[in-house]
C-alpha cells in the first residue's frame, strides 16, 4: 500500500519505524508546523517531522498542500496517530481506502483529545487502543481492531501511552490486511459513548478537599503535561508522583507533614506523600529535598499548599 501519515508527537514513532520496515510505501508525513517550545523563541520540529527528515521522507505541514499537490488522490491510505487537527469531511473519501485513525481508548468510551487522562483520572483499571475508520464525527468510525490494556499499575498517563505506542505496530498491521481483504469494520454503539475532552489548565489545580485516592489519580493522569499544580509561599508547585498512605490524615487539608524523611500532604481522608516535586523554574526534586529547601517556619500557614 501506499500510505500517508499524520501525526506529530513521540507515541508515533513506533508506527512510523514499522510501516519504513514493512512493505508498504510511506509517501510522505502530515504533521504540525515547527513550534517554539520552553522559554526558547527557536521553532522546534515535531517528533514525526524529524523522523521523516531523517529517513528522506516528504513532511507536509498543511492540509492545503496535499489537496494543492493532488497528494490524497495518489495514496491508497492515510494512517492518523495523534495529528491534533480535524480532517474536513471532504477529504476523508479520496484516498482509495480513506483514513484509518488510531485512539488510546476502548471506543466509543472516551471519545475526545484526552482518552488517557481522563483513563487514569477516572481510576479504571482497564483502557484500550482502537483502529477506526475516520468519519465526520468525533471518533464516532466503525472500528477495524480493538485490544484491551492494563492500566491500573500505570503511575503516568506517558508512560501508559509509551506502552501503548509500542502495541500499535502490530495492530496497524492487522488492520492493514482486513482493510486489504475488504473486511467490513463494526459499526460502534453509540448509546455506550463517553467523552474525554482537552485537559484544561483551570482543572489542573488541586483541590485538597478531595480524596487521597482522586488527587493521586489526578496527578497520574497530568504526568507529563499539563503537571497537577498546587501553590506554596506564592510559589507554585508541580507534582509528578504521589502515593496514598495509611495515615488518616488529622490536620486541615493541604497542611504538610514531614514524617521519618517522607513529605505528605493531609486530604479529606488519608495523608498523601509527595515523591516528586518541582517548583516552577526549578529541578524535579524529592519531597524530602524540596522540603528541606523551603526553610520551614513555626506559623501553620506557612506549611501549607493552597
Amino acid at each position: 500500500m501506499r500510505i500517508l501519515f499524520a501525526g506529530t508527537p513521540e507515541v508515533v514513532l513506533p508506527s512510523l519505524e514499522w510501516i519504513v520496515s514493512s512493505g508498504h510505501e510511506l509517501v510522505g508525513v502530515l504533521t504540525r508546523p515547527a513550534a517554539a517550545q520552553g522559554r526558547s523563541s527557536s521553532l522546534i520540529d515535531s517528533p514525526a517531522a524529524v523522523f521523516a527528515q531523517k529517513h528522506s521522507i516528504t513532511v507536509y505541514t498543511s492540509l492545503d498542500t496535499l489537496t494543492s499537490e493532488d497528494i490524497l488522490s495518489s495514496v491508497d491510505l492515510v494512517v492518523v496517530i495523534a495529528y491534533g487537527k480535524l480532517i474536513p469531511k471532504e477529504l476523508l473519501k479520496i484516498p482509495k481506502y480513506g483514513w484509518v485513525n488510531v485512539h488510546f481508548s476502548l471506543l466509543p468510551k472516551y471519545r475526545g483529545a484526552a482518552p488517557v487522562q481522563r483513563a487514569l483520572w477516572n481510576g479504571e483499571e482497564t483502557s484500550g487502543i482502537s483502529i477506526f475508520q475516520l468519519d465526520h464525527g468525533m471518533d464516532t468510525g466503525a472500528i477495524h481492531v480493538q485490544k484491551s490494556v492494563l492500566i491500573a499499575q500505570m503511575e503516568s498517563s506517558g508512560q501508559c501511552l509509551e506502552m501503548m505506542s509500542q502495541m500499535v505496530p502490530e495492530m496497524l498491521e492487522e488492520t492493514l490486511t482486513k482493510i486489504q481483504n475488504l473486511e467490513i469494520p463494526t459499526p460502534q454503539d453509540d448509546s455506550l459513548a463517553t467523552l474525554a475532552p482537552k485537559i484544561s489548565k483551570s482543572e489542573s489545580r488541586i483541590d485538597w478537599n478531595d480524596s487521597a485516592f482522586l488527587i493521586r489519580n489526578m496527578v497520574r493522569a497530568l504526568n507529563p503535561a499539563p503537571r497537577a499544580k498546587s501553590t506554596f509561599r506564592d510559589t507554585e508547585l508541580f507534582f509528578y508522583e504521589v502515593q496514598v498512605s495509611d495515615i488518616k490524615s488529622q490536620k486541615s487539608v493541604g497542611t504538610i507533614s514531614f514524617v521519618n524523611q517522607s513529605l505528605y500532604a493531609a486530604t479529606k481522608d488519608f495523608d498523601l506523600e509527595i515523591v516528586k516535586i518541582q517548583s516552577s523554574g526549578k529541578k524535579v526534586l524529592s519531597g524530602a529535598e524540596w522540603f528541606r529547601g523551603i526553610q520551614v517556619k513555626d506559623s501553620a500557614s506557612e506549611i501549607k499548599y493552597v
